[in-house]
């Protein structure tokens, strides 16, 4: 959310009410920025926060959101490093399979332009081999058997409890 300035911006956590304890790992991270605590929103199932407006978060939103709305930028590749990075953007976007070793993100909003800039930045950062699968919605980033067991590999150390079951099948395929 944009400040009335327009100099500023405010993020907005929501998770269903079974993931609060995601919400409040995240908000460990941001509690600085914040006023209030996680707060459960009946209207919806959710657990939300929100924090106060920053023009650090400004220049966030400016990276990643335009008059078009979502983007990737062209310079994915420096900014998405950090296997800790990965493992959130898999805990807030990402699906498995639970009968087969399959794993997607959803990267719908973001084009085919996007998604090749993922799937190259995936490639070049982490080794992750994807394909870019279409369907009725548009576009995601789809992980074939390796590489969806790398990819656990990368992140498995990462992912909240509350979230392991985005990853139960591929577990079955990793060496103990």
């Amino acid at each position: 959310m944009i400040s009335r300035s327009g100099k500023a911006a405010r993020l907005q956590i929501r998770h269903n009410y079974k993931y609060i304890d995601y919400v409040e790992w995240k908000f460990s991270y941001f509690r600085k920025w914040c006023l209030t605590k996680p707060r459960f929103d009946k209207c919806n199932n959710s657990f939300v926060f929100k924090t106060v407006s920053h023009k650090q978060l400004m220049g966030l939103r400016k990276m990643f959101y335009g008059n078009q709305g979502k983007f990737i930028p062209d310079n994915i590749d420096r900014l998405l490093i950090d296997p800790l990075s990965l493992a959130i953007w898999f805990m807030d976007d990402g699906s498995g399979d639970k009968r087969t070793c399959r794993l997607k993100l959803s990267t719908y909003a973001f084009k085919e332009k996007g998604n090749l800039l993922l799937q190259k930045c995936l490639e070049q950062n982490f080794g992750l081999k994807t394909m870019i699968i279409w369907d009725c919605k548009g576009c995601y980033l789809y992980f074939p058997k390796d590489d969806a067991i790398r990819l656990c590999q990368l992140i498995n150390p990462y992912i909240l409890t509350c979230m392991e079951y985005k990853l139960t099948k591929v577990k079955t395929y990793l060496t103990p």
